[in-house]
């Protein structure tokens, strides 16, 4: 499909920008290895204008054949994401984040250097930064392979930039909450926020270690998908606010929150969702 937009990894975030392109009319392809999303999860897409095929970023010629359709701008989140599964399978982990984030940077440049958008994380800061964190705070400590090798793609992404001239976005993720065409049963798959909406609304008690005290960001799936559609050639955080987990405990069962986030976030994209409103609309619903 000359000219259209090529998503690297069709799982939760993916599916989701797959489908708001869809709805402004632009064509799509979602390729994906199916380690951590099934093929039948993304087929709702097809029907609707997505082209989704099978492709493994730590080959080659795989992304070479998908380049070579021209795509007008690549999203780049087929990365291996989930801390749990780095230490249960660390050998995928680095393979998939360390030569296959080579192998999309070598294959980009090669089909002329359409815009690339990395979707990195903002734990790229480590676990605990102080103040308020813009896209210049300094790199901070990790404690899994999923994390600290988003550190390593994103100077290798913009070192390949730098050499061969193509436009490269790096957008830093809070935890992405919210309803997309694909949603992970598996435990370590969910992040918290959806968890607790999800046992809340059941009844169940929500595990909040250490009295919920750390500090996330957080961003709703669809001002994200949003913002790496626009994104164009920046380095920026992609995250609407700071809570700490107790406060999202609070929210999710309908107490009032104590406040406390220890850091904020500098973002410069605009946010129509609050986590909240979120948790607010799962307790109405439920």
């Amino acid at each position: 499909m000359p000219g259209s937009i090529l998503i690297l990894g069709a799982g939760y975030l993916g599916a989701a920008i797959a489908a708001r392109a869809l709805d402004a009319g632009q064509d799509v392809v979602l390729a994906d290895n199916w380690y951590a999303t099934e093929r039948t999860q993304v087929s709702v897409l097809e029907p609707r204008g997505a082209r989704v095929v099978t492709a493994d970023i730590r080959s080659r010629p795989d992304l070479d054949a998908l380049l070579a359709d021209r795509p007008s701008k690549v999203l780049f989140l087929a990365s291996q994401a989930s801390r749990p599964l780095s230490f249960e399978d660390p050998g995928y982990t680095e393979q998939t984040n360390l030569v296959g984030t080579r192998h999309v940077a070598e294959a980009v440049a090669a089909a002329g250097g359409p815009p690339l958008v990395f979707a990195s994380s903002m734990n790229v800061y480590g676990p605990s930064p102080s103040g308020e964190v813009d896209a210049g705070h300094p790199y901070g400590r990790q404690g899994d392979l999923a994390h600290i090798t988003k550190i390593y793609s994103e100077l290798l992404l913009q070192m390949e930039a730098d050499r061969h001239g193509f436009p490269l976005s790096i957008l830093r993720l809070g935890i992405v909450y919210g309803p997309s065409p694909v949603e992970h049963e598996r435990p370590e798959s969910q992040t918290v926020v959806d968890k607790f909406r999800r046992l809340a609304a059941a009844g169940e008690p929500l595990p909040v270690d250490a009295g919920g005290r750390a500090t996330i960001s957080v961003v709703h799936v669809d001002d994200a998908a949003r913002i790496f559609l626009e994104a164009h050639d920046e380095i920026a955080n992609v995250a609407a606010e700071t809570i700490t987990v107790a406060d999202v405990a609070a929210l999710a069962e309908g107490r009032e929150p104590l406040g406390g986030a220890t850091w904020t976030v500098r973002s410069p994209y605009r946010y129509e969702h609050r986590v909240a409103d979120y948790l607010r609309a799962g307790r109405v619903g439920a």
